[in-house]
């Protein structure tokens, strides 16, 4: 039996499917592959609807009905309620129709959406996390994204202009991505309600603005995240999580920003993405990075957006380091996390402590605790755009840089070298194999074979001739490589 389960806030629509037990699902010997749960997912401008599956599916293009509905079919597929249909009249779906055909084993799916909506499939392979499963991605019009991004630019440019600090809050993971959990916290909950604190504390303050991500229980994509707040001139961008160990000594809040080893990576994907006029994650957002930037360019600014981020770090790891006694702080340490690969603003991402430890897990469970650490991270960023961060570069990112390219040009010149060689030992080979001799008299296929050093086996299969094949004066063999 499915249970469907409407829960509105905010105008946000979370719709859960809840499919089945596998204990109670009975598939047909003759289907190798069964739908085992259906979900919906749904933020303020996308949604997903997710089919479970066993096995890696068989999926048939995406068709276009009369009726303006999509369809797709899952071959060698079973789906033991048969047909199910199930009428959302949501901005994003109208309805979902799954039926089972019983004469060929196959599943059929058919969506309807809303005018203008954009649907696109995917056929995702099972990873450490999930499994084999099909995503319907549904994103609202593009004239309605475009008039949103144009009313918030219309706000930043007023914000700008009054001197007002744009921060975003991003609390990490959401929706079917939960995070890690640990001692009755979970991950994308708490980070939820601490970016909440964060915002409140820093509406307080007249000289800030502070925009949240997400406000609800929805996944976003990582290189939307960082898009959002480009997209708003932000000044500073913190992202929120908490941290798991196996080893559950471990403990304390750290504080992360942009390591070298990540930015190289990011470097090289813009300068990929620029000259192959790739848009930017599949986004209606539009990139702030300038497409004249060459890649040293985009180095440079990379330098100095993450010379920036080490300070936003170091004071909002100082601020964190003091608030709880018996909350000890990690430091401020660097790692490429996507979140923080933006050239447009200084980013960090903050550990708010160990769940898999139960000291830390307490601490945070307590409310008194959570404003303190919330009014930390409001503290730690108001000091860094509220000071005076005179222009410098990351020399480490720098010398890294250097080093990359170094490493790059000696890899290229070992595999040209490697390319030359296979293409001077393949021609060898060839001039070997096609080596040829004219029969004289007195020769046989076993004196031939015995003077070129080679098996009489292989003289007679390189020439298609058998043991009681008649050689000619003048005939020309093919000698085979020894």
């Amino acid at each position: 039996m499915i249970k469907i389960e409407f829960l509105t806030k905010k105008n946000i629509l979370i719709l859960f499917f809840v499919c089945f037990s596998v204990i109670n699902t009975v598939c047909l010997a003759e289907a190798n592959t069964r739908i085992t749960d259906i979900r919906f997912w749904q933020s303020p401008e996308e949604a997903q609807i997710v089919l479970d599956l066993t096995k890696p599916p068989k999926v048939t293009e995406v068709n276009l009905i009369k009726d303006g509905s999509l369809n797709f079919n899952i071959k060698n597929c079973s789906f033991r309620p048969g047909r199910q249909r199930y009428p959302l009249q949501n901005p994003f779906l109208e309805v979902l129709t799954v039926q089972e055909a019983d004469k060929d084993m196959s599943v059929n799916v058919n969506f309807k959406t809303p005018a203008g909506v954009q649907a696109k499939t995917y056929v995702l392979p099972a990873n450490e996390r999930k499994g084999d499963r099909i995503v319907i991605f549904l994103r609202e019009p593009a004239a309605k994204q475009k008039q949103k991004r144009d009313a918030e630019l219309a706000e930043v440019k007023q914000l700008k202009s009054e001197n007002v600090k744009i921060v975003v809050i991003d609390p990490g993971h959401g929706g079917e991505d939960p995070g890690t959990s640990g001692n009755g916290i979970i991950e994308k909950n708490h980070v939820m309600a601490m970016g909440k604190l964060v915002k409140a504390y820093f509406d307080r303050d007249p000289r800030f603005k502070a925009v949240l991500t997400r406000d609800g229980d929805y996944i976003i994509p990582l290189d939307r995240r960082r898009q959002i707040a480009e997209h708003l001139g932000a000044d500073a961008f913190v992202s929120l999580h908490i941290n798991y160990n196996h080893t559950k000594s471990i403990r304390g809040t750290e504080v992360y920003y942009e390591s070298p080893k990540g930015a190289v990576g990011e470097a090289e994907r813009l300068v990929a993405e620029i000259e192959n006029k790739v848009d930017f994650a599949d986004s209606q957002i539009p990139s702030p990075i300038d497409p004249a930037l060459s890649k040293k360019e985009l180095i440079e600014k990379q330098a100095q957006t993450m010379y920036k981020s080490r300070f936003l770090a170091e004071k909002t790891e100082a601020k964190l380091a003091e608030t709880i006694e018996g909350l000890p702080s990690r430091g401020v340490k660097r790692a490429g996390f996507k979140v923080l690969h933006s050239l447009a603003m200084p980013s960090i991402l903050v550990e708010f402590g160990y769940v898999s430890n139960s000291a830390d897990a307490a601490i945070l469970k307590n409310n008194v605790n959570r404003s303190k650490l919330a009014q930390s991270i409001y503290a730690g960023v108001a000091d860094f755009l509220l000071s005076e961060i005179k222009d410098g570069i990351d020399e480490d990112y720098i010398a890294y840089c250097v080093q990359a390219d170094a490493r790059k040009a000696a890899a290229e010149k070992a595999e040209r070298l490697r390319k030359e060689k296979a293409a001077k030992q393949a021609k060898l080979k060839k001039a070997k194999t096609t080596a040829t001799y004219k029969v004289k008299a007195g020769d046989t296929l076993s004196k031939i074979a015995s003077v070129k050093g080679i098996s009489l086996n292989s003289l007679l299969k390189a020439n298609a001739l058998s043991l009681n094949s008649v050689i000619k004066i003048g005939q020309v063999l093919k000698i085979p490589e020894k």
